[in-house]
């Protein structure tokens, strides 16, 4: 199912990267959300591994709590990444409980666990969201995920088909890196993102080769100058995976994934976005009446943003969401 929610932002900020790159820097109303909530240290059992993640959760009053919601930063942010800081506070004054989740080695966490981050890491992110959701039983549970995140979201409603969590009632991805391949080439066509994650996943290798040097020595790694070479000898040194498209079919949300989901699940893109290729969604269509796909003309890459007044227009699409659903 395909619809589309209406954004046409002032010309100033329609550009794709503005949108991208200026969003990502002007939420600065989740402040509030940052030094609010409890800090929490989550124990997983994952592949025959205990892993262990941090989060903050701020609860909402119970006699005006509307649900819980877990929010999933993209790949080498964070919880107090300004888009969900301030997604996190907008959906808190509306009445939702949140849960802001740290995964594997992301938020200054890589000395937590011996074993690197990758994204077919579902199982521990798909516990760590059960025990989220406990907190609160008797509240509907919700889990919005933005870009990496967003893929993550959308697996764990797959992975919720065979080992239900008995409150979760849909989830949100916000422009997902559902074909991981296809990001990863997108990210090197541009060199302005190849810098940035190419410098971010560096400075993420530093800190967990620091935490344990006896078992990482990333030089080759390091070397690489771009984003698929560096994924081609992480893989080949570093993961469980045969190869890169071994590793790129087990991280991303094929239709296969897409078949079995028994709940909502809602997809919200941009055609300008530089990082997502839209044409990755054109695959689901006709598979999966839960699916319901937004997308808008602008908004870059979980950009947003309008201008006259400055206003983050996801955030109010989001609540939207969280009452749009496919009953199929």
């Amino acid at each position: 199912m395909t619809a589309d929610l209406s954004f046409t932002p002032h010309r100033l900020v329609r550009n794709r990267h503005v949108q991208t790159i200026v969003s990502s820097r002007t939420r600065v109303r989740g402040a509030g959300m940052s030094r609010s909530g409890q800090n929490m240290l989550l124990e997983v059992e994952a592949g025959g591994e205990t892993v262990r993640m941090t989060g903050v959760y701020s609860p909402h009053p119970p006699e005006t709590r509307r649900g819980l919601v877990l929010l999933l930063h993209g790949w080498l942010g964070n919880i107090n990444a300004t888009y969900l800081l301030g997604e996190g506070e907008f959906l808190y004054k509306q009445g939702y409980s949140i849960f802001r989740l740290n995964m594997r080695d992301h938020g200054g966490t890589a000395a937590l666990n011996a074993g690197l981050f990758h994204g077919g890491l579902i199982e521990e992110v798909f516990q760590a969201a059960r025990q989220a959701a406990a907190l609160e039983p008797d509240s509907p549970f919700y889990v919005i995920g933005f870009s990496m995140g967003g893929n993550f979201a959308l697996r764990v409603a797959w992975r919720h088909a065979c080992e239900p969590i008995p409150n979760l009632k849909s989830a949100i991805a916000i422009s997902p890196s559902a074909d991981p391949a296809r990001v990863t080439e997108a990210l090197d066509r541009h060199w302005v993102y190849l810098a940035y994650f190419r410098r971010k996943w560096r400075k993420n290798l530093v800190e967990k080769q620091m935490a344990f040097p006896h078992l990482y020595d990333f030089s080759h790694l390091l070397e690489q100058n771009t984003c698929t070479a560096m994924t081609g000898v992480f893989v080949n040194e570093f993961s469980p995976y045969p190869d890169t498209a071994a590793y790129f079919e087990s991280y991303g949300f094929t239709p296969d994934k897409l078949r079995p989901v028994n709940i909502p699940i809602t997809i919200l893109t941009a055609v300008d976005d530089p990082i997502i290729p839209v044409e990755s969604f054109s695959v689901y269509e006709g598979i999966n009446p839960n699916l319901t796909l937004h997308i808008t003309r602008y908004g870059g890459h979980v950009g947003y943003i309008d201008l006259f007044p400055f206003r983050t227009w996801l955030n109010q699409a989001t609540l939207t969401l969280l009452g749009d659903r496919v009953t199929g």
